[in-house]
């Protein structure tokens, strides 16, 4: 394209004035312009140029056309008359020449611009078919489940004949039943059990959640599909009763974030068997629950509700308090998801995969609990492993990679209970921390600052700081793909992944850890503790783990 832009704008460059043979070329001064001969004079230009136009491309002036008058030059008539010029006993007609106004082109930014208009125009249109289609799917849905509108709409137009009769009939009612009342106590919940029954059919009809079908039909009362004929107030009361029953006020309650992470990535539709109540901590509730996973096969997992409800002081958890945990928004949600998110990144999938889920665990559909839901773990609890086990060397090796990971997140609560072991007939061993509720405090900037107080009874004074934390001091000795794993962070990589989850403080003490373990890691290269990952079975490496100082040497202890 440019090439073609460069010979349009030679071409029509005109030519170097010529003489005829034995002619004089006229002098030039400030008050004589060059002449062209014959057809190539004044009056013959614009000829020229307007062929050299017709053989190139359309150029469209980057201008407006009243841009462009303004600067057109005046041209002085008296100036452009043919004068005769006698040479050597010769004359040709000769012509005054005013300056020829240069051609506008477009430049290759213009050519550029003009391209990503069209490309912005090409997806509007392509976005304004697409809603299009949308809109024509929802009202077939629309149509096809409530006929004649629905119950509810059935309901709201007969209110609003009655205010506004134009009927015989209409008139008849008015004049029997009168105007229609406020829509309040019994006459509210009837409408909304009206409202609920239509959305139930929409579900059905379109094979949608219930809560999938509040949105579709607040689209529709937004898009005119619905709503038509009735009174302004019970529109206003219809949109209020369908905000109640959105997904939005879940969150809302939640103070959670609707973000890409958080939006649920299972419903009631993926639902195989009903919730069953595994148990019940101090302030959640867990099921037992069998989703299909996007893959399509079955999921045996665990669903833990998030409760709106702010614990008392005697139900909250001292770890959560000792580590900067707020008791009125303890955001555990979030914490679970960074801590995910964390171990991606990181390379150490030694927690359950933990994501949002809503799921009905009563027996109301229009009012399911929103939670996070996670893989149950398989294996035994640390708590329930042989001792014997804790020596095998592929486990050594999991559970410091999750020691490593509590280290970098905080977390102030993993004790023998919340993490699972299960070695396989193969001699690979899994783990899976859960319940990640506690990490990510602002409170905890130092690696190792969710170490318990020591076990050992000889020791009398124990800070009182530290009761209720249950982690370690950093591990004795990590190996090599541990430390190329650490070490591969970044501080702005972890930002990137914190950031739309945590508050700025939590993540600066998410920073200041990171530093501290690369601190540590770098102390072990330099006393020879980083070794390969084939020699966690050596005798000599398994002297290094105590209570204090691992995850191994604790719970094998009391294994």
């Amino acid at each position: 394209m440019l090439d073609n832009l460069f010979r349009t704008a030679r071409s029509s460059v005109p030519n170097a004035p010529r003489v005829e043979s034995g002619g004089v070329p006229p002098a030039r001064t400030p008050h004589t312009p060059v002449a062209l001969k014959g057809p190539e004079g004044l009056m013959g230009a614009p000829k020229r140029l307007q062929g050299a136009d017709e053989q190139s491309s359309p150029v469209r002036s980057p201008l407006p056309p009243s841009a462009l008058n303004r600067r057109q030059p005046v041209i002085d008539r008296s100036q452009s008359e043919i004068q005769p010029h006698v040479s050597g006993g010769h004359s040709s007609p000769m012509h005054e020449t005013s300056p020829s106004q240069p051609v506008r082109r477009q430049t290759l930014g213009q050519l550029l611009a003009e391209a990503l208009r069209e490309e912005k125009a090409e997806k509007a249109q392509q976005a304004q078919q697409a809603k299009q289609a949308r809109l024509a799917a929802l009202a077939q849905l629309v149509h096809s489940a409530l006929p004649d509108g629905g119950q509810a709409m059935k309901r709201l137009k007969a209110r609003a004949a009655r205010e506004h009769p134009a009927t015989l009939a209409d008139r008849l009612l008015f004049i029997r039943h009168g105007a229609p009342k406020p829509m309040e106590g019994p006459r509210k919940t009837a409408f909304e059990a009206l409202v609920r029954d239509d959305l139930w059919a929409m579900a059905m009809a379109g094979g949608i959640d219930p809560l999938v079908a509040v949105d579709k039909m607040a689209e529709a009362l937004e898009e005119g599909i619905l709503g038509q004929g009735i009174l302004k107030s019970d529109l206003e009361l219809l949109t209020q009763v369908l905000d109640d029953l959105a997904i939005d006020r879940l969150y809302t309650r939640l103070n959670l974030k609707m973000t890409d992470d958080t939006m649920p990535a299972f419903t009631n539709a993926q639902v195989l068997e009903a919730p069953v109540e595994l148990g019940e901590g101090k302030i959640n509730k867990v099921y037992a629950v069998k989703i299909e996973n996007t893959d399509g096969s079955e999921l045996d997992a665990v669903f833990k509700p998030l409760n709106p409800e702010v614990p008392s002081v005697e139900e909250w958890s001292a770890a959560a308090r000792l580590a900067g945990i707020s008791r009125e928004d303890p955001q555990t949600a979030m914490r679970n998801l960074a801590t995910v998110a964390y171990a991606k990144m990181i390379g150490f999938h030694v927690v359950t995969d933990t994501r949002v889920a809503l799921i009905d665990i009563g027996d109301d559909p229009f009012n399911p609990a929103l939670g996070l839901i996670m893989e149950r773990a398989r294996g035994e609890p640390a708590e329930e492993v042989d001792a014997e086990v804790f020596k095998e060397g592929s486990v050594c090796a999991e559970v410091t990679k999750l020691q490593l990971l509590d280290h970098l997140t905080g977390e102030a609560d993993r004790y023998d209970k919340n993490y699972f072991v299960e070695l396989g007939s193969d001699g690979r061993a899994r783990v899976m921390g859960i319940d990640n509720d506690t990490s990510f405090g602002a409170a905890l900037t130092d690696p190792a600052g969710a170490k318990a107080p020591p076990t050992n009874p000889e020791v009398l004074v124990i800070d009182p700081a530290l009761l209720g934390l249950r982690g370690t001091a950093l591990p004795p000795v990590v190996d090599t793909d541990m430390e190329s794993a650490v070490l591969a962070l970044t501080e702005d990589g972890i930002v990137s992944i914190l950031e739309d989850k945590l508050n700025d403080a939590e993540v600066a003490a998410a920073i200041q850890r990171y530093r501290g373990v690369r601190q540590h890691i770098a102390e072990l290269r330099e006393a020879g503790l980083v070794i390969a990952p084939h020699e966690w079975s050596r005798s000599d490496i398994q002297e290094l783990f105590t209570p204090e100082n691992s995850y191994l040497g604790r719970d094998r202890e009391f294994a």
